[in-house]
């Protein structure tokens, strides 16, 4: 069977994909955040326990992607 060249390399996607992010209220994702990873779609999604005072930072139990969503636009001073 054939394979890609990132196979034949030892590469894996996930590994390319950021490992943490930050989002605020005026970006445009497919998905609710709260329910949905931003990176694999899975919706085993914890909310994170920190004093976070400007947002929420949640983690994916499955690709264990880390993200945070900044209550204010992104343009704006807080």
């Amino acid at each position: 069977m054939a394979k890609q060249i990132q196979e034949f390399l030892g590469m894996d996607e996930k590994k390319d994909k950021p490992q943490s992010k930050v989002y605020y209220l005026d970006d445009i994702l497919d998905k609710d955040p709260t329910l949905y990873c931003p990176n694999c779609d899975s919706c085993k999604i914890q909310l994170l326990h920190t004093h976070n005072e400007d947002g929420y930072d949640y983690q994916c139990n499955k690709c264990k992607f880390l993200y945070e969503i900044i209550l204010c636009n992104r343009g704006d001073d807080f």
